[in-house]
């Protein structure tokens, strides 16, 4: 009868893990249960919540129940917590954080309810049946990043701690202003699907890119660009989108994901779309503009052939449109066109004598203006021989591979010559291939194989 008083979280009643919990515990305290039907409904939720808790890793601790009942409060998506994660704790009014913390108040209750508890009151009932329960132990408490993560094991030792659960109101706030709530707050990265009829939404990935700006080399200056543009744009400063143009395999893709793996606990979150899916833009800012958190809507690889349409669209995003774009998401694309749409010979032709259209300026100003809407390209180039060599020694040192320094050399031209390509992505390849040789070499030598 408490928990019905709840008014901002009153959805976590609904949560299913919940209502087996609840289940549970009311079935404890009816004499008229038998302990068969207790014993199966405990194993059917301690399943279910050991493998919920398997997924939370290091960051959870003490009582099982507990720590989930924390994580649903933590990802809930109410009034509160979004207008938290939009305004922060200073732009919500005393009326909103007494309410909040009231049903702070009222879940406490349930998360005092431990599952150690629980489970003693499940054995009282069948007495020597019980021994036949399945138990375990949880690891201690591990203290996490700083930033978000240094938010959250705060809530965490608040939330196990001997203060009553309301008096975290205030920090709860925070972290849902710094992290974000729902998919947004326990995920970095997104993709958004839609097509070929499937339900419009954002998919999150769940095997993100690890790659980081300190595992790529030489490309300093062209990284350090698009750094600032973004840390101007999650302080809320003027930024701009960004086309990220050059040869392929030079870590354009791969520039972009170190972005949100360094600024993802800041509050940057990155949407993937393809190019099919441009017409969609307006349908992604509309349920993006009202979030607290940054977004950049990532394109790879863009180009458009000489009669698509998708441009269109894009070019009304980046400018012209009768809509702004929101201030919290900016547009990041990379392609191995400089001016995204293609060019021909008989563009350039400035006889007066071969055109094919009446209009032939009007048509070259449309195909140079879509990359000029982009407030700043970064240009990737191909590395010479001397820079792909050093690339090649860096990630070499990085891995710790045991090989003499002109041998690696050596081998390493001769994997560019037969490649017919040198790039980060070449180095990346032919260490692969080499660390993969090593490694099969030396288990050999271990066993004793020729």
């Amino acid at each position: 009868m408490r928990l019905e008083r709840l008014i901002f979280f009153r959805n976590i009643l609904k949560d299913p893990l919940v209502e087996q919990y609840l289940r549970l515990y009311d079935l404890s305290r009816k004499p008229a249960a038998s302990f068969a039907e207790l014993a199966d409904v405990y194993c059917l939720f301690m399943g279910t919540m050991l493998e919920e808790l398997s997924r939370l890793g290091n960051c959870w601790s003490g009582d099982g129940w507990t720590c989930l009942l924390v994580e649903r409060i933590l990802a809930d998506e109410n009034l509160f917590s979004l207008k938290a994660e939009k305004l922060g704790r200073e732009g919500l009014g005393t009326d909103f954080l007494e309410i909040a913390a009231q049903d702070l108040q009222l879940l406490e209750k349930l998360g005092r309810l431990t599952w150690a508890e629980l489970t003693k009151q499940i054995i009282a009932k069948g007495k020597t049946e019980a021994s036949s329960l399945p138990s375990w132990n949880l690891p201690s408490l591990q203290t996490g990043k700083q930033g978000a993560e240094g938010i959250k094991s705060q809530l965490y030792r608040h939330f196990f701690g001997e203060a009553s659960w309301a008096q975290a109101v205030e920090l709860l706030a925070q972290y849902y202003h710094q992290q974000g709530v729902g998919l947004y707050g326990k995920y970095y990265a997104f993709q958004w699907t839609g097509d070929d009829g499937d339900e419009e939404g954002f998919s999150p990935v769940l095997n993100r890119d690890p790659i980081t700006f300190e595992s790529m080399f030489e490309y300093q200056d062209e990284h350090a660009l698009v750094i600032r543009n973004t840390e101007q744009f999650l302080a809320g400063l003027p930024a701009n989108n960004v086309l990220l143009y050059g040869d392929r395999g030079t870590g354009k893709s791969s520039t972009v994901k170190a972005l949100v793996n360094r600024f993802g606990p800041r509050g940057l979150r990155l949407i993937e779309i393809s190019k099919s899916q441009l017409l969609d833009l307006q349908k992604i800012m509309a349920q993006l503009k009202d979030r607290g958190l940054k977004y950049i809507i990532y394109i790879d690889d863009l180009s458009f052939a000489e009669q698509d349409s998708q441009y269109a669209a894009l070019k009304a995003v980046l400018e012209g449109g009768l809509s702004l774009t929101p201030p919290n998401i900016l547009i990041y694309a990379t392609s191995n066109r400089r001016h995204l749409l293609p060019e021909k010979f008989g563009d350039k032709d400035v006889t007066g004598m071969s055109y094919d259209e009446v209009r032939f300026m009007d048509t070259l100003q449309e195909k140079l203006s879509l990359a000029d809407r982009f407030g700043m390209t970064v240009t990737f180039v191909s590395p010479d021989q001397k820079k792909y060599l050093a690339i090649v020694e860096q990630m070499a040192a990085r891995r710790g591979l045991e090989i003499e320094q002109e041998e690696l050399r050596k081998r390493a031209l001769l994997w560019e010559l037969h490649q017919n390509s040198r790039s980060p992505r070449t180095a990346r390849q032919f260490l692969d291939a080499l660390q993969g040789e090593l490694g099969l070499q030396q288990l050999k030598e271990q066993e004793g194989i020729s």
